[in-house]
Parts: structure tokens; sequence; C-alpha cells
């Protein structure tokens, strides 16, 4: 069978401080959207493998239906082909949508054996950002980004641009400085302004630290501030991209500099 595993931005994201576990406390809004990995599942042997060549003890995939077989104590029989057509380190969480799209359809095809708890845990034993793949659509991401929240689906066009760099999450939350901590988040007001439409109250914190660690980053986000856009790094990046559609001049900027341009629409399906 074929699924098709969607990628997400992070609309918004604010650093609250350093945890005990050593993860950052976040909040986040996760968007789905229109841009996908396709997943081919089929009998046989457990098997991971992707057009990427990433290495299976490595993919997100493998990690979590292996501890799926210890919580249902037998061996899962199903081999996993992934087509990425979702960049890697963009900050779009392609990884994380593939763990939790294949958790999701071997728990349907084994009759549902685990609860959507038992799912959940599994997840974020995985990947902070698989949790919100479990639910899709629009939603509030707190904790680590694990402690998820639907809200109501949001109706958007975005233009993504990929400046071509894979920039490692582990790296950018390692460069961290109390300087980029946000004492109070007024998350309500946050998310009622991002209902109405009011988009100017969208920031990430955490893309400010990957622009000083990549210049790729910075260039593209300043080539879209310069067009009056205004532009938002997705999670830790390297993705950067704007509320709207993608103009001719933004098109011909992107090509001339040999990024990749990604015209995507939110996506509210399951």
């Amino acid at each position: 069978m074929r699924v098709l595993s969607p990628a997400k931005v992070n609309l918004g994201l604010w650093l609250l401080g350093k945890r005990a576990d050593n993860y950052h406390e976040i909040f986040t809004i996760y968007q789905a959207v229109s841009l996908f990995d396709e997943i081919f599942i089929k009998e046989g042997p457990l098997k991971v493998e992707t057009s990427s060549l990433i290495p299976q003890e490595k993919n997100l995939v493998y990690k979590a239906l292996r501890l799926m077989e210890k919580y249902l104590g037998r061996d899962i029989d199903f081999s996993i082909y992934i087509q990425k057509n979702i960049p890697e380190g963009a900050g779009l969480g392609g990884g994380s949508s593939n763990c939790a799209t294949v958790l999701k359809v071997v728990n349907q095809l084994l009759g549902e054996p685990l609860s959507a708890e038992d799912l959940k845990n599994i997840a974020k034993e995985v990947s902070s950002d698989a949790v919100f793949f479990l639910y899709g659509g629009t939603a509030v991401g707190r904790g680590r980004g694990d402690v998820v929240e639907p809200i109501k689906h949001l109706d958007l066009k975005m233009t993504l641009v990929y400046p071509n760099v894979v920039a490692s999450t582990r790296q950018v939350y390692s460069a961290v400085r109390d300087a980029s901590l946000t004492d109070k988040v007024e998350d309500d007001k946050i998310i009622s302004c991002l209902l109405e439409g009011k988009f100017e109250v969208l920031e990430n914190s955490l893309g400010q630290v990957a622009m000083e660690l990549f210049p790729e980053i910075r260039e593209a986000y300043r080539f879209l501030e310069y067009l009056g856009y205004r532009p938002v790094v997705s999670g830790s990046g390297s993705c950067v991209f704007y509320i709207g559609e993608a103009s001719e001049q933004v098109k011909k900027g992107v090509a001339l500099r040999g990024w990749r341009l990604y015209e995507v629409k939110s996506y509210n399906g399951v």
C-alpha cells in the first residue's frame, strides 16, 4: 500500500528555557503542509529503506517499529520503502512525519492493538516532532514540542525556500544561549492573532540561532525580507518560508541562486 507523509512548518517557535533532561522547553505552532514523502508498505521481514539511502539503524521509522515490537511482544513483519521528497535538515519534519505515519498505518494493519497513548509514547521516544504528526493539521506544541494540542485548522498558502544546506537540529539547539530565551510567551494572544490572520506576531527564536550558524539560511531570510515579505525559519532550519504565494520575482531569485522553492498549502488531512 502507498501512503503520504506530510511535511510541517513551525509557524512560530519560542524558546522558554533549558529543562532538567537537557532538552529545551518550547512553545510552537505546528502546521502540516502539502509537501509529501511517499511510503510503500508491504508484508515481509522488517526492513526500512529510503531513496536517500539513510542507514536502516539510523532511520526514525526503524527505531519506532523496533519499539513497537517491544510494546507488542512480537515481531513486526512489514517491509517499508520511503520515497523522500521532503528535503532533509530543512526543519520540515520529514523523518518525524515518516515515523508517525508508519506507526499509525502499521497499527491499523495489525488491528489496532496499541492505544493512541501507546503510539504517542513510542513517537516521543524517537522524536519530539513525531507526536504532532499523529494529529496533523494545525496544533500547538509545548514541552519539548511533544505535548500537542490541536487548534482550529488554518487555510493558508505558503512559499518555502530551501537554501540547499542541511541544518543539524542538535547543533542548533546546542548553540542556544540565554539571550535567545523568552521569559514569558503570551500564548493565548499569539493563537488568537494567528486565527485572526495577524501573522506579524509570528517569529522563531531558534531560527535566529540557526542563521548565526548557517550563512545560507541568513541569505535566504534576507532575500525574502528585501523583497518585502515577512520570512520565518521553520524549526531549526534550514527552510525559510512566508505566508503567501510565490511571486515571479521570488521564483527567479530562487532559481538564480540554485535554491529549491516549494509552493504549498496548509494540509489538514489525516
